[in-house]
């Protein structure tokens, strides 16, 4: 079993330089015998849920404004998710969100400011 606790969560988000505003754990969401939580991860741009799974780390952020593929390799991904094969893929992927999640708040300031 992995360790997955609150201490490693929050890492991953700093190296990510994402700021976590709060962070609650989640009863395993792909296995619920599993003791490994998993995490709701609320940051400036909505909530991202992430947890191991068997092999990867699921990072979703269908809470959020984003809605893009946010990598070219070949795993499981959508517009709202992905499988990272481990923790620094994990960081990879979750840099490239705050990178969306900053260009996103830079464009909503701008389109406020323009009215």
């Amino acid at each position: 079993m992995r360790k997955f606790d609150e201490q490693i969560m929050r890492a991953l988000f700093t190296l990510a330089d994402i700021e976590v505003l709060q962070a609650w754990p989640l009863v395993n969401q792909y296995d619920a015998d599993r003791k490994d939580p998993w995490w709701l991860v609320k940051t400036t741009a909505g909530l991202i849920k992430l947890g191991w799974r068997k092999r990867v780390i699921s990072i979703d952020w269908s809470d959020t404004a984003i809605r893009e593929v946010i990598t070219d390799h070949d795993v499981t991904k959508d517009e709202t998710m992905v499988h990272a094969w481990g923790v620094a893929r994990a960081v990879e992927y979750l840099e490239r969100l705050g990178f969306l999640f900053k260009e996103n708040q830079s464009e909503s300031e701008d389109n406020d400011g323009s009215q």
